[in-house]
Parts: C-alpha cells; sequence; structure tokens
C-alpha cells in the first residue's frame, strides 16, 4: 500500500505537468495530426502570458459576427487567414466560416464586417492531387481549425496540414504533408472574396501578373468594388518556399502548361496562376509571403526573412502583450468575465489597419501617419475610439493623425474606408466626434489646427456627387451629403435618405466642432456649431405618438415646407432600417436618445425624468418590449441613460440583463456584427463599470463585473477599480469612493479617472437598489455657458 501511494503521488503531478504543458504551448501539425486533436501536438516554446491563452481567438467569428480569428498583430496590415466557402452559413465576410470548404489562404481581410467582404487576396493553397484548373481547388477541414493569439491551424482531410503566422506585413505560412504524398501549392493571383448574394457590392477581378521560379514568386493584382465601391486598387506581393520546387506550372482558365510567368484580366473572367510542385519527399514547405501597395520590391523587402515561425509567433504575441494585454491585472470570482475581457479587448484591436508608408495615392509621402479600413466611424465612434484614447493614446493620436493627412492629400476625412479610398458614409460625418473625443482628453502630436480644418470642410462643404445605387440622392462618399437642407432649414427633408437619422447625427457632429473651437479659444465657431447642434429639436413633433403607449413626442420626418409627415411614420419601426429609409439601423425611438450633448432638453420635451426613464424601460424585455437593439449602434448609450434622472440602479439592471442575454461565448458571442471593434469595446466598458459620451470628458457610471482590475497608463500612472461584494445579487453600488473620497455623482470625468495622477475607483456593491447619487446629474453640453 505504502508503496503504490508513492507511486501514485510519484505519478500524478508528472501528468497534470504534461497536461499543462500541451495546453499551454504552440499547436504544430505533423503528417499524423489528422488522427489527433491540434491542442495535443506542440512546440517547445510555451505562452508566454496569462491573456494568451485566455482569448478566444474565434469569439464572434460566425456569419453574424464576422470577426477575423486568423493571425495578425494589433492593428495589423496583414491579417492572415482561412477563405471558406460555406453555402449553410452564407457569406464569410472575414474569410473564416467553420464549416464549408477552403478555397485560400489570403494575406488580408476585414474584421466584423458588415454589408460585403473586402480583400481575401494573395492566396496559396497547399493540396495533393492532380491540378484540375476546370474545377475550384478546396480543402476540406478533419476538424475544426484551432488558434491562439498570432497563431492559426487547420487539419485537413487531404494529406497536408497548416500552421499560419504573420508579421506587420508580411506572414509565414507552413504546410505539413503526409509521408509519401504529392506535395503542391497553388498561387492563385486573382483569389478574391466574393458577395453571392449581394453581386452589386462583391469585388471583382481586374488584371494581374506573377513572374515565378523554383523557390519564390511576385507580381501583383488589381481588384476594384467592393462595400465601399472602391475604384480599382493594386496590391503587390512577394513569396519564396523554404525548398525548390521540381516543377513549375503556370494556368489561366482551363489551359495549363509549363512555365513560371502568367497573366490575367477581366475580359475573360479567368482565375490564373502558377503550381509549384515539390513532389513526393518533401515533408515540410515553408511560405514566407510579403505585400505592399507601393511596389513589388517593397513588398519584398516588406519581408523578415531571418525569422523562423517559431519565432515570429513568439514575437507577435510579445507585441500583443506589451501594446495590449499587459497593461491591464483583471481579476474576477468568475473566470469566464476574465476570458470574456481579454477577448474582447483582443477583438477591439484588429482595424483600422497601421499601413503609414504603404499609401499609393498622389502626394503621400512614406513618414506620414496612415491608417486604412475604418470600417466604420459610424460604428466606431462612439465607445471604440474613446477606449483607445485611454488605453492606447499613442494608437488614439495616431488615428486622428491619419484622419487629418486623408483630410490634407485628398480632401475629405472618411466614414468607411478601405483599399486606400473613402466611402461608404452611413450618417454624418462622425470623424468629427472621434477628433472632438481626443482633443477633450489632450491626446497629443495632433495639429489641432488642421484637424479642425478637416472637421469644418465637413460642416460647411457638400462633397462631390458620388452615385450610390441604394441612396442616390446625394454623395455617400464622404461628408455630410444632406448638408444643404442642415443648412437652409436645420434638420434633413424626406428630399434625402436617412432624413431622420442623419438630423441627428449631423447635430452631435456639430456638437463635437463646437468643442474643438471653444478649447481653440475659436469663440464664434463656438457659438455657432452650439446652436446648430441643437437643431435636431427641429424634427421633435411634441403631438406624435405611438400606439400602444401613452405617451406623446417623437422624432420624425419634417417636409421644407415645415410640416411634419404622417403618412406611414410609425415611432417603434424603421421600415427597411437601411439606405434609403428615414432612419438607418435604428428606429425612430432609438434616436430620440441620440443626442448624448443634450439629454436635459431630451428630458425637458419628454414632460418629466419619470416619462424619460419609461421610456427607456419600454425599449427593453426587462421593462418593457425588445425595441431597441445593441446589436446596431444607436442604442449602444441608452441603457446608461438612466444615470441622467438619478435612477443609476436601472442602468446596472438593464446593462446587467443586455449582457446576459445579448453576448455569450465562443463563435455565435455577438449580437450583431463586430463592427470593427465596437460591440467588442462596448463589452470591455461594461465589464469596467463606466461608458463614455463620446466627444465629452464625461464617463457615465454603473457598476463593475470584475472583483479588481489596473490598467497601466502610457503616462505611468495606474487607474484602477474594485468592487466589493459583487456577487450574482450584489450588483447594485451601495456606495462609491473615487480617488479615496467619497463620491455622489454617477458620472465622472476624464482627467478624475485617466489624467496625470491616474485614478481610482472603490465600488461597495450589494442586493439592493440604492439611490445613492445626491449629487448632480451628468452635464448637458446643448447651450451657451
Amino acid at each position: 500500500m505504502v508503496r503504490s501511494l508513492s507511486r501514485s503521488l510519484w505519478f500524478w503531478p508528472w501528468l497534470w505537468f504534461c497536461i499543462w504543458i500541451f495546453y499551454t504551448t504552440p499547436t504544430v501539425s505533423w503528417p499524423w495530426t489528422k488522427f489527433v486533436p491540434l491542442p495535443l501536438i506542440q512546440q517547445n516554446t510555451q505562452w508566454n502570458h496569462d491573456a494568451i491563452n485566455r482569448v478566444d481567438v474565434f469569439y464572434g467569428a460566425n456569419c453574424t459576427g464576422n470577426v477575423f480569428p486568423g493571425a495578425t498583430r494589433p492593428f495589423g496590415m496583414v491579417k492572415l487567414g482561412v477563405d471558406v466557402i460555406n453555402h449553410q452559413w452564407g457569406n464569410s465576410y472575414s474569410g473564416y466560416a467553420p464549416g464549408g470548404v477552403i478555397t485560400g489562404l489570403s494575406m488580408m481581410h476585414e474584421s466584423g464586417t458588415g454589408g460585403a467582404p473586402q480583400y481575401g487576396v494573395v492566396a496559396q493553397l497547399p493540396f495533393t492531387s492532380e491540378f484540375n484548373p476546370e474545377i475550384e481547388m478546396n480543402l476540406t477541414r478533419s476538424q475544426s481549425d484551432t488558434g491562439k493569439v498570432g497563431y492559426y491551424a487547420v487539419n485537413t482531410t487531404e494529406g497536408v496540414d497548416i500552421e499560419l503566422a504573420a508579421g506587420e506585413r508580411f506572414g509565414i505560412l507552413k504546410y505539413n504533408f503526409e509521408k509519401g504524398v504529392d506535395a503542391k501549392v497553388l498561387v492563385n493571383v486573382s483569389h478574391h472574396l466574393t458577395a453571392q448574394e449581394r453581386p452589386w457590392w462583391t469585388q471583382r477581378f481586374v488584371k494581374g501578373i506573377i513572374e515565378g521560379t523554383e523557390s519564390g514568386y511576385g507580381g501583383y493584382v488589381t481588384l476594384k468594388g467592393g462595400w465601399g465601391n472602391q475604384d480599382p486598387w493594386t496590391l503587390y506581393f512577394c513569396g519564396n518556399f523554404s525548398v525548390p520546387a521540381i516543377q513549375v506550372t503556370r494556368y489561366k482558365g482551363n489551359a495549363v502548361q509549363p512555365g513560371y510567368y502568367s497573366v490575367g484580366s477581366s475580359r475573360r473572367g479567368d482565375s490564373f496562376g502558377l503550381v509549384f510542385d515539390f513532389g513526393g519527399e518533401v515533408s515540410e514547405v515553408v511560405s514566407h509571403v510579403g505585400i505592399s501597395f507601393i511596389s513589388r520590391e517593397q513588398a519584398c523587402s516588406n519581408i523578415n526573412h531571418e525569422q523562423d515561425f517559431n519565432s515570429l509567433v513568439l514575437e507577435t504575441q510579445r507585441i500583443w502583450n506589451e501594446e495590449v494585454f499587459d497593461k491591464f491585472e483583471v481579476v474576477s470570482s468568475d473566470p469566464r468575465v476574465v476570458d470574456q475581457f481579454y477577448t474582447n479587448l483582443y477583438g477591439a484591436h484588429l482595424i483600422p489597419s497601421n499601413r503609414t508608408g504603404e499609401n499609393p495615392n498622389p502626394g503621400w509621402k512614406p513618414d506620414q501617419v496612415y491608417y486604412d479600413d475604418f470600417f466604420t466611424i459610424w460604428d466606431t465612434f462612439r465607445c471604440l475610439n474613446p477606449l483607445h484614447n485611454i488605453v492606447s493614446r499613442k494608437r488614439g493620436s495616431e488615428i486622428v493623425q491619419a484622419l487629418t493627412n486623408i483630410y490634407l492629400n485628398e480632401g475629405w476625412t472618411p466614414d468607411g474606408r478601405s483599399a486606400n479610398q473613402n466611402g461608404r458614409t452611413q450618417g454624418g460625418s462622425n470623424s468629427d466626434i472621434v477628433m472632438a473625443d481626443a482633443f477633450v482628453k489632450h491626446i497629443p502630436d495632433v495639429d489641432w489646427e488642421q484637424a479642425y480644418a478637416a472637421m469644418k470642410q465637413n460642416a460647411e462643404v457638400q462633397p462631390p456627387y458620388w452615385y450610390d445605387s441604394f441612396a442616390p440622392d446625394a454623395s455617400t462618399k464622404q461628408g455630410r451629403g444632406a448638408l444643404p437642407d442642415w443648412l437652409q432649414y436645420g434638420y434633413i427633408t424626406r428630399n434625402y435618405t436617412r432624413s431622420v437619422s442623419r438630423t441627428m447625427e449631423y447635430a452631435y457632429d456639430d456638437f463635437a466642432l463646437s468643442q474643438v473651437a471653444k478649447g481653440l479659444g475659436l469663440s464664434d465657431d463656438h457659438a455657432k456649431y452650439l446652436r446648430r447642434s441643437s437643431q435636431w429639436q427641429n424634427i421633435w413633433n411634441k403631438d406624435a405618438q405611438a400606439d400602444g403607449y401613452d405617451y406623446k413626442g417623437f422624432i420624425q420626418p419634417r417636409d421644407a415646407d415645415g410640416s411634419f409627415n404622417y403618412e406611414d411614420y410609425d415611432p417603434m419601426s424603421c421600415g427597411g432600417c437601411y439606405w434609403g429609409n428615414d432612419e438607418y439601423e435604428g428606429k425612430p425611438v432609438e434616436y430620440g436618445f441620440a443626442v448624448p450633448h443634450d439629454i436635459a432638453k431630451l428630458i425637458q420635451l419628454v414632460g418629466s425624468s419619470e416619462t424619460f426613464a419609461k421610456r427607456i424601460d419600454d425599449l427593453y424585455p426587462l421593462h418593457g418590449k425588445k425595441i431597441a437593439d445593441v446589436g446596431n449602434e444607436p442604442s449602444f448609450l441608452t441603457p446608461f441613460l438612466y444615470n441622467f434622472v438619478n435612477e443609476q440602479w436601472k442602468s446596472v439592471e438593464l446593462v446587467r440583463y443586455i449582457m446576459q442575454h445579448d453576448f455569450h461565448f465562443g463563435v455565435k458571442s455577438l449580437p450583431g456584427n463586430s463592427d470593427g471593434g465596437a460591440m467588442q469595446a462596448w463589452v470591455i466598458f461594461s465589464l469596467i463599470g463606466i461608458y463614455p459620451i463620446a466627444g465629452t470628458t464625461t464617463y457615465l457610471i454603473a457598476s463593475p463585473f470584475v472583483n479588481h482590475l489596473k490598467l497601466h497608463l502610457e503616462n505611468g500612472a495606474v487607474f484602477e477599480v474594485s468592487a466589493s461584494g459583487l456577487s450574482s445579487d450584489n450588483i447594485y453600488v451601495q456606495s462609491l469612493k473615487i480617488n479615496g473620497e467619497k463620491w455622489n455623482k454617477n458620472w465622472v470625468d476624464h482627467d478624475t479617472l485617466f489624467g496625470p495622477n491616474g485614478g481610482s475607483m472603490e465600488f461597495v456593491l450589494g442586493s439592493s437598489q440604492v439611490v445613492w447619487e445626491t449629487g448632480p446629474p451628468p452635464p448637458s453640453f446643448g447651450h451657451l455657458d
């Protein structure tokens, strides 16, 4: 018995140690891994930070959330991942779908986009069968894909398994072939993501060239179209292989012949490229691939040829840790909360893409800060950009610098932008709010006179006409297409599409201008734009009603003669809620709350604090019906607005209800498109227990989901949150201290928490719905001081 027990004591620690090693190191696939789950096949290196293991890269990656799950870096230009055709799931806008067949492994993707996909370009596809140009070559998975931060892996049924790693502007693709199979790699130059169910918004191949040798290849591809309806744009590429091919074949359409050079054009619509055959004796092929919008030579120079696969994975993880994860220390009695925090933090740092030195448009200089893939600012201005202005002021600064440089070089700031071109604008010129948020939070290294000039361009000049079949009334490429109505009537009439949502957004945009003008000492502009920010009141109809509700007063369309249009009007419906409707992705009743700079006036219009709170109650199943949709950004702020009528406990209750019912774990975790990380930013602020009013210094206070959190600010200070008594029942604030002092306001200023000295929030939570806030309500700014 003693001997048996001693053996047991010796055996179990080693068993658990081995299991720990298996599950905390990167995966690698060998020829026999198709019979073994990838997480059990390991390299000799360990993931070097706990956050790396907590991030689920597949969070929100289904065809609703469209989060990109492949290998990339924070704001990286390269997003290396799979491109999948899955008829059951529909189009894969990020390239990924959990089912279907893999048609390519490409270098560029968006993350979290709706509308239509972008990129999926510069692709390889390993295979082992005979090449048949008459069918689309593809791979079938033998199990679900696996991934960690900076690493992605695919097991297939075709005798080859795949691993991917990404640098800033190059990637490494590693293929592990079964013994004895004929190892081949297809380079399809015309490969790209398409929107089969939305052909009017799909990308289209224009032309391209590829030149190869036994050891590598280079060339370019030109595409056009996509959700932003881009003009033709060109991407250059450069790739090499770790072993030389024994044969290189070129193909175009159905024609195949030996050769190292292939040209394609849209006139025939054929796919084209090269096939590299490495023979049956090769078990591993590693390919380095670089990309550039400038030249093939720059694509080659973007590759670090000395870096191997393992070191690239670890370097990418180190960068994620240093720039993002290491800034936070998160403690929770529920480990799922910590997982959720780091996973959403990861998803909030995927786009826009840092492309400094990679803008090919005339006038751009290599040293000008440049970001692309704003997809879109209409989604991100509310809380994603304010998150960057806390977590990474450097990135927040670079984003504003990039927006300003786009204006200086190309004439207008974007709302949506990809492939180095502006387009589309869904509502207002909401880059104005991004800039104002950075300004009032003292983001450094921005030329604010130039930035303000960009904002004034949006506010005063109608952009040149750009035809959009979904909204042909005015340009949707940039700026404020309906500006003439705004200047003439003080609201947008039905002469323009999205008349109600544009009116509300133009008002908020002008408020943003007023704040920057005030800070720059431009008193006339400050007064002018602050007055214009109140023009949303011009579409408030005090007599409007909704069936089944006993209160009056809603925003609604208004004609040029000043009359309200009652025909087919319902405050609880936005029709198709799309480009041609009065409201975009939000009902009139939702947009009625979209005046965070002027809530005091809104409360006055609805009649009382009680009615204001009742109106919020009626939007959500917690108290009413499901009318508001957090899956669309116009209702991001609404759950926190109870704070304006000193019912903060209701904000706490509703935010938790939404988190429980609309946000989950895994590929189906998000209630809508991630929208470039906007959804994830909403989750992060909710978990911390505060929410920003973009373009101001105000944060509305809810209650934290974490027991303890520290954020190490870039200035060396610390922001800290603690939640005494937190449990599933104890969610309500009983008392609060900020910076060690008792706090009686349900809001707090930016500098109080994130200024030179940092800040702290000490919550005492309990089960009682306490009205603890005895101080003044959050500020409203819709009037001159």
